[in-house]
This record gives structure tokens, sequence and C-alpha cells, in this order.
């Protein structure tokens, strides 16, 4: 049953390329920089590098906490239809 989720969910991003290179693209630079020092930091706490297991649990859950808060905050300000827009090869027949 998983397989079949992750094969139809691959579908969908292939479906959709250009809406994903769209919004990977439009992100700025500095967001990957600063999720992907999240997303490290995250693993030294669970794994308790650097840190002990106790404030290790703590870091990991804030790291966690900020990357979700990221994704909501992106999620929230973004719109479709300005979007669209800028997809849109000819610029005369895109909707406004």
């Amino acid at each position: 049953m998983l397989i079949t989720i992750a094969l139809v969910a691959l579908m969908f991003l292939a479906y959709a390329w250009r809406y994903v290179w769209g919004i990977l693209s439009s992100m700025p630079k500095a967001l990957y920089v600063i999720v992907a020092s999240l997303v490290v930091t995250q693993y030294l706490g669970e794994h308790g590098i650097l840190f002990g297991h106790d404030l290790g649990v703590v870091v990991e859950e804030v790291s966690e906490a900020t990357i979700y808060l990221i994704a909501l905050v992106y999620l929230w300000r973004f719109e479709l239809p300005k979007f669209e827009y800028y997809l849109c090869s000819n610029k005369i027949l895109c909707p406004n």
C-alpha cells in the first residue's frame, strides 16, 4: 500500500513539474540555507551529537517546530494567481 501512495505522489510531481520547479526557483536561496542548517541541527539533537540527551531533545523539537513554522508562513503568504501569471509564457493571454 505504501508503494502505491509513493507512486501516486511521484506521478503528481511529474505531472506538475512546472509548478514544483517554479516554486523552488522562486524561493530565496537563503531560505534553503536556513532550512538545511535546521535539518542538520535537528539531526544532531536527535542523536545527541554535540548536545546532551536532555538538551538534544529540546534542540530537536525546536528545530522541527521552526521548520514547520517556516513552511506554514510560506504557504500562508503564497498567492496562486500571481504565481500562475509568473509561470505563464504568453502574458497577453494570461488572466490577470
